[in-house]
């Protein structure tokens, strides 16, 4: 399968707004943009819009460019923003409160905090085991996990095919 080099988001809009796209993609597709861009995986977008029938505009848009905080709505009171943050851990987090559209599909565990379960040093390693999805739908994949001497378990690597 040949897989095209970026997403294109394609807009029909009134030559009216002609000012609000010639100044860049406006807030309204801004978000929807973000989130094609977080779930295909893609590294840019080009955002096209049709104004009036007779004038086309392209934006090419890098994902990194945009950073959408909760706190930069100024409409939700600061106890709804607390609610928030209490309840949205790992990558939903990430997402909702941060503003960071990391990829969530295929995440087996959305909780995953990378402050605290990622470490850049492995322990010495008591035992091994070794997961392998042999991958019917999916390709194979094989995980080796270790139980560390401070009785944690850890994902020590994992081993997937380039194809």
């Amino acid at each position: 399968m040949v897989r095209p080099s970026s997403l294109l988001e394609i807009k029909t809009c009134s030559a009216y707004q002609l000012d609000e796209w010639l100044a860049g993609v406006p807030d309204g597709p801004t978000p929807q943009t973000q989130w094609y861009l977080a779930v295909t995986g893609y590294e840019h977008a080009n955002v096209a819009a049709l104004l009036g029938g007779n004038r086309l505009v392209v934006h090419r848009v890098d994902p990194r460019s945009w950073h959408i905080r909760l706190d930069d709505n100024p409409s939700l009171s600061a106890a709804y923003i607390d609610a928030l943050r209490a309840e949205c851990v790992g990558l939903w987090r990430r997402r909702m409160i941060e503003g960071i559209w990391v990829i969530a599909e295929g995440a087996v565990c959305d909780m995953v905090d990378e402050q605290r379960h990622v470490v850049d040093e492995l322990p010495p390693m008591r035992r091994y085991w070794v997961a392998i999805d042999y991958g019917t739908a999916n390709r194979f994949s094989a995980i080796l996990y270790g139980l560390g001497a401070n009785d944690r378990l850890y994902a020590a690597n994992e081993w997937r095919p380039n194809s």
